[in-house]
């Protein structure tokens, strides 16, 4: 039995529901921006109005809603990192959760394979899968940007708001994964990977409203990917991607070496 591919049929239909959502709600978002910026100047005096914190945690002190990018990233991007967390935070805690939740473990575990097999299959079945989903809403977001934008908006800039989330989503994938060595049933090991998204990303809102916790940021993987950093640098910052990709490699990798050795419930 070939445990990528058989992962691949069995997540096809919750990856494409996911994606296509979340990429319908962008369309839906960016096809109300010609309204939008249609009156810049009040649009601005509404931004002005809100207050200060609020502004700061969706970044809109250093971003104009006028512009189709900070439009995009405000109203838009915030879904696709955090719901899309979530979706990659599930698939990573459920991908081995279920094996012993449906008791079909015992049955995987005597085919000729050995469990570092098991896991390779399984963890690159979740790249491929957030890997399709990504790709999806990239191309549905860009689409939308060229059928209803008509303003100057650098495509590059774009680009990294569609490839950053993909580091994002690998790492909560990765860190649930290895939490889900340590809940067999899958209704815990979603409660746990939901609560671990949303309260990090809590935790980062924290740290940009209240600058005496401002250091809180840095144990949440959504500063890493900050949508007003991307927009105002242009560019990722290297330490960050750097960061993202060691966490999720140390998770992985624990993952392997417990796996391992852990005995299996049956």
């Amino acid at each position: 039995m070939n445990i990528f591919l058989r992962e691949l049929r069995t997540g096809r239909r919750s990856v494409l529901v996911w994606a296509l959502v979340i990429a319908g709600l962008n369309v839906l978002i960016m096809a109300v921006y010609p309204s939008f910026a249609a009156d810049a100047a009040r649009l601005e005096e509404l931004v002005a109005m809100y207050p200060e914190g609020f502004a700061k945690a969706f970044g809109l002190d250093r971003m104009s809603l006028a512009d189709p990018l900070a439009f995009y990233a405000t109203e838009g991007y915030f879904m696709v990192v955090l719901f899309g967390g979530i979706y990659a935070a599930i698939l990573g805690a459920s991908i081995l959760a279920k094996e012993e939740d449906e008791k079909t473990i015992e049955y995987l575990l005597a085919l000729p394979v050995t469990r570092n097999e098991v896991l390779t299959g399984k963890v690159l079945a979740v790249v491929a899968n957030l890997a399709l989903f990504n790709l999806i809403v990239a191309v549905v977001t860009c689409l939308s940007f060229v059928g209803f934008v008509t303003r100057d908006y650098s495509t590059a800039t774009l680009l990294l708001l569609l490839a950053a989330p993909f580091l994002l989503h690998l790492t909560f994938a990765a860190l649930c994964f290895f939490l889900s060595l340590f809940w067999t049933r899958r209704r815990a090991a979603y409660s746990i990977s939901i609560g671990l998204v949303v309260g990090t990303y809590f935790l980062n809102v924290i740290a940009l409203l209240t600058d005496d916790l401002r250091w809180l940021g840095w144990l949440s993987p959504f500063k890493y990917v900050d949508a007003a950093d991307i927009i105002s640098k242009q560019s990722l910052d290297g330490l960050y991607v750097f960061i993202l990709l060691t966490a999720g490699a140390v998770a992985v990798g624990a993952t392997y070496l417990l796996y391992g050795r852990r005995d299996i419930t049956v």
